[in-house]
């Protein structure tokens, strides 16, 4: 795929090395990070990053490298580093190139991807297509027999098959020991290894894939390979600072007749508030998604793009069965031990919502070890909003539209908040009961007016921590704050006396803004506000 419109060019979509570098595309120089792995005395890596961060073309880097293509590294760290450029047999397992909704689809995907190698090393007809490890161990001994060197083994996206089974719990259990079958080999096979790389969203223990390889170095939470995928800010604003100023120019350009004008300061806060924000280790060197800056630098516009590359239907799936609602997920908990918890399925909603990067790490406590989690940037941040407010009511979506609307008209002060409050009103009131009479309860209604007003971008948080409790909503206007109170079956006037008597305002005494509580109650027979309250409480 060959980028459009971007001067500098970027190769969109490309994960190969060696034509990102002989096309002349930019390149952002990761061999430092190489250099540290195929340099230090562990065999056996492992990383875990989100989906489009940039892992498959580290694995094809990696490949290149170990097939002693020196001229293709030809001006970046390694190059000079390296002084024997030594060849050695590459065997490439790519597990996201499939289907596995089926068993039939596993053993079709599996075998194809093993045909590939086999074919590279003169290995036909195997005696059972079935039998994995076997036909990885001929493989590796085959490799190395021919070359007589240690074979390097690259597997990107291991866990492929199984997230693809999530929610399919007897065919989850076949795909794990249909891969563990194939990767049992690594070790039995290790005098003839020179390095082993894979990659993933989950980690390998997880799902016990690995319970015989124990010697894994994992470099997913390593400070020193935190931006080993992934652009840190100093790549950004260094090596990326053409690409910020041509997008700057251009919609500048493009949006004068609006009265929209970016400085280049402008233009960095603006990246920064959309793609940045993931965090690797307690260091918490910000690291931007490569996709999306990729993509914003060929289109000239500073858009959603990693969101729309993928959906959470099945982390959503975990929410609801563990009862984590969209408020509580910006204030989530966790030790690095709970991303590494041994389990015979992936269940567990946290791991899953980090290691696909839904989350990322917020804060670190380094004397209970424990990290806050909360989403990375806007960009996810309202994706997630939108495709949670989708799949709750997906008979409903266009609803949200009026909805939107109103908040528009309530933000730039075309309309009142009583007005707004009856739009909410009438929003309400038109959900369908397939989606109210499953769960009727205050949390229900709080979760799908809050992923409502977050995808619609508005300046919302949830689940605010006070010195007495945590606040339902707070809806930040320019020139106020709304604190939003539900309850289900009482009383506008006892949700509006709660804000006051939890004194829920002071969260925001150093903020300039006046604060108004808003008091609403849900009626159990109406489905939708039956009254709401008002009180200055700041």
């Amino acid at each position: 795929m060959e980028t459009e419109s971007c001067s500098r060019g970027y190769a969109v979509g490309v994960q190969l090395f060696d034509r990102i570098r002989e096309s002349g595309a930019v390149y952002i120089d990761k061999t430092e990070y190489v250099w540290k792995m195929v340099t230090t005395k562990a065999v056996n890596f492992f990383l875990s990053r989100p989906r489009r961060f940039g892992k498959s073309l580290l694995v094809d880097t990696l490949r290149c490298y170990f097939e002693g293509r020196k001229e293709l590294f030809e001006g970046l760290y390694i190059y000079d580093k390296e002084k024997e450029w030594k060849k050695y047999p590459v065997i490439r397992l790519d597990l996201s190139n499939g289907k596995y909704y089926e068993k039939d689809l596993v053993h079709g995907t599996i075998n194809k991807i093993l045909r590939q190698q086999e074919e590279r090393f003169g290995i036909t007809n195997p005696e059972n297509p079935t039998n994995y490890d076997s036909r990885l161990t001929n493989l590796i001994e085959a490799a190395h027999k021919q070359t007589n060197e240690q074979v390097v083994i690259l597997i990107d996206e291991y866990d492929a098959p199984m997230l693809d089974s999530i929610n399919n719990r007897e065919l989850q259990d076949y795909i794990r020991d249909c891969v563990r079958n194939l990767f049992s080999p690594l070790k039995a096979q290790s005098q003839y290894l020179r390095f082993v790389f894979l990659t993933g969203i989950s980690k390998f223990s997880q799902l016990s894939v690995f319970s015989e390889l124990n010697n894994l170095q994992q470099i997913t939470f390593d400070p020193n390979y935190e931006a080993v995928c992934g652009f840190s800010e100093q790549e950004l604003l260094t090596c990326m600072k053409p690409d910020i100023e041509e997008l700057m120019q251009t919609l500048n350009a493009d949006y004068a007749r609006y009265g929209v004008h970016y400085s280049y300061d402008d233009m960095v806060a603006n990246l920064k508030e959309m793609y940045d924000g993931y965090h690797f280790s307690d260091r918490f060197t910000d690291i931007y998604c490569p996709w999306s800056l990729i993509n914003a630098f060929t289109m000239k516009r500073v858009l959603n793009f990693w969101f729309s590359t993928g959906t959470p239907t099945m982390l959503v799936n975990i929410m609801r069965q563990h009862n984590i609602s969209l408020q509580q997920i910006e204030h989530l908990q966790a030790t690095l031990d709970r991303f590494d918890a041994p389990t015979e399925h992936i269940g567990d909603p946290i791991p899953v919502l980090f290691q696909s990067g839904y989350l990322t790490l917020k804060a670190f406590n380094p004397f209970t070890r424990m990290f806050t989690l909360g989403f990375p940037n806007t960009e996810v941040r309202e994706g997630f909003a939108k495709s949670l407010y989708k799949y709750y009511m997906a008979d409903y979506v266009g609803s949200g539209d009026a909805l939107g609307n109103a908040y528009t008209d309530l933000r730039f002060k075309e309309i009142s908040v009583e007005e707004f409050l009856e739009a909410v009103r009438r929003w309400y009131a038109g959900i369908p009961y397939s989606i109210t009479d499953k769960n009727q309860n205050e949390q229900l209604y709080q979760s799908l007016i809050y992923a409502a007003l977050m995808g619609f971008g508005a300046d919302v948080s949830a689940e605010e921590q006070t010195s007495d409790g945590r606040m339902d909503i707070a809806l930040k206007l320019p020139d106020c704050i709304y604190i939003l109170e539900l309850k289900y079956g009482k009383t506008a006037e006892e949700a509006a006396e709660q804000v006051i008597a939890k004194d829920y305002a002071v969260r925001f005494a150093a903020d300039q803004r006046p604060v108004w509580a808003v008091g609403m109650n849900i009626s159990k027979d109406r489905r939708t506000i039956d009254s709401y309250k008002m009180v200055k409480v700041k």
